[in-house]
């Protein structure tokens, strides 16, 4: 089980499981070794139009994928060779649409800078997510949760790593104005 802010890498049998509302949960393959993990992280905050490699902000998520990223290489993994499947970013805990919206975009620009290819995305709405991945496979498997209440461990699990995360961050963007 992953929790808020944590991520697993293996290439045992066995199956990585989280539940993601706010946060996103990020699932990278190295199809070549049969070895996955899965993170679950949140950006804290909304990036400027500068983009994710010259933003403060933007930091926690690019530190959270380099780790999880790195512990693949440890185990002879390697960049070029992976793809990702990504989830969440939906049901907001009173986190505001801007700040969702920015965890997506941020997703998108760094799988973009980094040439890995995003295979699946499940991004934003309303619904957490309950996923699973086969790390040997790459599989993903998704159940939308309806009933939040039945995961109310993770809704306080995530809640208390949100706040964390967001303490003594500016939740402010920067604007370029063009004439």
């Amino acid at each position: 089980m992953i929790y808020p802010g944590e991520h697993f890498v293996t290439g045992d049998r066995c199956m990585i499981k989280t539940v993601v509302g706010s946060c996103v949960a990020v699932c990278l393959h190295d199809a070549r070794l049969k070895m996955g993990g899965m993170g679950n992280f949140i950006v804290p905050g909304m990036i400027g139009t500068e983009g994710i490699m010259k933003n403060e902000i933007a930091e926690h998520g690019i530190v959270n994928l380099e780790y999880m990223m790195a512990e693949i290489v440890k185990r002879g993994g390697d960049r070029r060779q992976l793809t990702a499947k990504i989830f969440g970013a939906g049901y907001h805990q009173g986190i505001g649409d801007g700040i969702i919206r920015s965890n997506i975009n941020f997703l998108h620009e760094y799988f973009s800078y980094e040439h890995i290819p995003v295979l699946k995305e499940d991004l934003g709405g309303n619904t957490r997510r309950e996923l699973v991945i086969n790390p040997i496979s790459g599989g993903v498997f998704r159940k939308l949760l309806r009933n939040n209440e039945k995961q109310s461990e993770f809704i306080r699990l995530e809640r208390e790593y949100i706040d964390k995360a967001f303490k003594g961050k500016e939740i402010i963007t920067h604007y370029v104005l063009f004439e």
